[in-house]
């Protein structure tokens, strides 16, 4: 069985030039778990990873909302018996997330420097509107998405909200914030269909088109891009369609970079967000083999950090990374914090059989 197990780390197909290999953060099981309590589900959400630990969202048994930080032993910051809580956003230092339900955005919470607060949200907007993406920005404000008849960005201080951008549009996808405190966010004119004309929307202190599809300017060499974006220190990693066919691309000054495009190096992107900080960038999606793959990206190199199949040290020793369902294999976007450091929730099983489950990893890659 030993040269069992040998034989799968030298075959593991992932490639860690400047990463470890991946260290097991928790473990999150209905059976048993390891630095997480029992029963734990984070399968919806995406870790945050902070100075101040690593952030994450999920559900217990009985379906209530907790929101833990893991630093590294696990702690439970908040929970609710029937409200949701947002993904957490880190802006300037400061991790912020909100709660929610069908009755709207409720409260506010706030980590920094060891101290959470928390804040109830009033004068956000008519009853009927519909509210979303609150997160903080430069200078102690926060922005938000109301989906009105009027289609607005919004800024809130103190219970004080002002429009910030509520040009005539068919539609605005959720803004994007980077850590520095500047957002983007997709906007739609005409109507809500796809063939209507798509920009993205910089703001840095002013707003500022920075991209277009080709129903908005002809000129432009995209048909078409998600709305699933990353942004840090103005630059952009966004999904878009060329007359090529689909691809990653960074827009920076003005300029193009194509970082891997569909047919070439992979089969396909995975709808989660990439993730970029510091020049770093990684995403999720399938290559040529049909397996599920974790990508990284930095000056201009493309490398796996982890693939289907690969093999994890865990408390209950060697696992796989590997499920029976490819849907099931990778959860959520990854996470990655100032120092580099990359996070991905995945599933792990005994190492000889794929269909014996022994329950999701929250996996740590550390800058070498």
């Amino acid at each position: 069985m030993k040269k069992v197990y040998f034989l799968s780390l030298i075959l593991s197909s992932s490639v860690f030039a400047s990463y470890s290999k991946p260290q097991l953060i928790a473990r999150y099981s209905g059976v048993d778990s390891y630095n997480a309590p029992q029963g734990l589900y984070c399968f919806t959400a995406e870790p945050l990873p902070t100075a101040e630990g690593i952030f994450l969202g999920c559900r217990n048994q009985e379906g209530h909302s907790l929101m833990m930080r893991f630093s590294p032993k696990y702690e439970l910051l908040a929970t609710h018996e029937t409200s949701l809580f947002s993904n957490p956003k880190e802006v300037l230092g400061k991790t912020s997330w909100y709660e929610f339900s069908e009755a709207g955005v409720q409260k506010l919470f706030d980590f920094q420097k060891g101290f959470l607060s928390q804040r109830e949200l009033k004068n956000l907007g008519s009853l009927y509107s519909q509210i979303d993406s609150f997160t903080p920005i430069k200078n102690e404000f926060y922005i938000y998405r109301c989906q009105d008849e009027t289609k607005q960005i919004l800024m809130w201080q103190n219970h004080t909200s002002t429009p910030l951008f509520s040009e005539v549009t068919s539609h605005i996808f959720p803004p994007v914030t980077s850590t520095q405190g500047d957002f983007i966010f997709k906007i739609r004119k005409g109507d809500t269909q796809e063939s209507s004309p798509d920009q993205l929307i910089l703001w840095n202190g002013k707003f500022k088109t920075i991209l277009s599809d080709k129903d908005a300017d002809p000129s432009s060499p995209f048909k078409s891009f998600r709305h699933q974006l990353a942004l840090d220190n103005e630059t952009l990693a966004f999904i878009g369609i060329d007359d090529q066919g689909e691809a990653l691309f960074l827009l920076r000054d003005g300029k193009f970079e194509e970082v891997a495009r569909v047919g070439k190096d992979l089969l396909s992107f995975d709808y989660f967000s990439a993730k970029l900080r510091n020049e770093t960038l990684v995403f999720r999606g399938t290559d040529l083999d049909r397996r599920k793959v974790l990508w990284i990206y930095r000056h201009g190199i493309l490398e796996r950090l982890l693939t289907q199949g690969d093999v994890v040290h865990t408390d209950k020793g060697l696992a796989r990374v590997d499920y029976k369902s490819q849907d099931a294999l990778f959860y959520g976007a990854p996470g990655i914090n100032e120092k580099g450091d990359i996070y991905q929730q995945a599933t792990l099983t005994d190492i000889d059989s794929t269909i014996t489950l022994l329950g999701i990893g929250l996996l740590q890659f550390k800058k070498e």
